[in-house]
């Protein structure tokens, strides 16, 4: 654009994106190997009562699972070490399921200390699933070994403030995740919404991204036949999203004259490529949101294609695929 909207540059993942200044991270799930992270939730200032608030709130859904599954209790607590461990074992003994009472399952939950940022975070290990039936040496070897590898792997969530060169994964602007190798698949959902004045507004963007292997076809199909449908009565622009050829569909909010709807869709996803993953956008951008001196000098439309053509992949960002191939 050539008008110099204020705006910052956000990481998520393995890219960047540039947003104005009233959009902020709403939500951001990451999926990774041995664990799973809500790191707008995660996130935790220090405070006197967090390690008893947390201990609190896992006991609250191990009783809704009791409820289910009678039996169910945890049966490790570490608060000594970091990070902070609590394991759920889920009794399926009595499942009348043969998937379910065919295996041992564990529930872990870990609570991380950030001391240099006075900070918490809470992440959600991998479901872990064993095969009955197993000796007790055999399930308790099998259990610690499942629960160290989860261990390491958080232990290495780290702070590094944006702009940086790290190898992995952008949480968000603050920390970053690598694991030292290749994660099996890149999935994640990240959303950012506009507010002003402490209140919500109606602009907001949500990208999802999943790497897809080589027999998930149908997957991709699924995903993009909309694509079809809306070429059939609207006009596209062709966009490049973080490297991915794809189309863009705008049309008026009816409820909101100054709102503009968007979808990217892509058409240039490769299976079994991590560097051409499925990405999938949507949100809206309402003009109004602009700061006053801006609403009759950029458009919607203006907005959106330079949002879009701002994500890119970062500095540091593909390095662990590029060493793997």
């Amino acid at each position: 654009m050539s008008t110099q909207l204020p705006t910052q540059k956000h990481c998520f993942g393995r890219y960047e994106i540039e947003l104005p200044n009233f959009m902020h991270m709403d939500s951001g799930a990451y999926a990774f190997e041995n664990f799973d992270i809500e790191i707008v939730t995660a996130v935790k200032t220090e405070r006197p009562t967090i390690e008893k608030d947390w201990i609190g709130y896992i006991n609250n859904k191990v009783s809704t699972d009791v409820a289910i599954s009678p039996g169910s209790r945890i049966i490790n607590k570490d608060m000594k070490n970091n990070p902070r461990v609590m394991l759920e074992y889920i009794d399926t003994s009595k499942e009348t399921s043969k998937r379910l009472n065919s295996i041992y399952m564990f529930h872990p939950y870990y609570l991380k200390s950030v001391p240099e940022r006075k900070e918490w975070i809470l992440a959600t290990g991998r479901t872990i699933k064993i095969p009955r039936p197993q000796s007790g040496d055999g399930l308790d070897g099998e259990l610690k070994n499942r629960t160290d590898a989860q261990l390491r792997d958080i232990q290495k969530i780290a702070h590094h403030a944006y702009p940086h060169y790290e190898q992995g994964y952008c949480l968000n602007n603050e920390y970053q995740y690598y694991s030292g190798r290749l994660e099996k698949q890149d999935s994640y959902g990240i959303t950012w919404r506009g507010i002003i004045g402490g209140k919500y507004t109606s602009s907001h963007i949500t990208i999802d991204v999943r790497s897809l292997n080589k027999d998930e076809q149908d997957f991709l199909d699924s995903r993009t036949s909309k694509g079809k449908l809306l070429r059939t009565f609207f006009p596209s622009t062709t966009v490049v999203v973080g490297g991915i050829k794809g189309e863009l569909y705008t049309s008026h909010d009816k409820l909101n004259p100054t709102g503009r709807e968007f979808q990217w869709l892509p058409s240039g996803t490769e299976l079994g490529n991590r560097l051409k993953p499925l990405i999938m956008i949507d949100g809206e951008i309402d003009t109004r949101d602009l700061p006053p001196e801006y609403r009759d000098k950029i458009s919607g439309e203006e907005l959106i294609l330079w949002i879009l053509e701002s994500i890119k992949m970062r500095v540091g960002g593909d390095e662990d695929i590029l060493s793997h191939q």
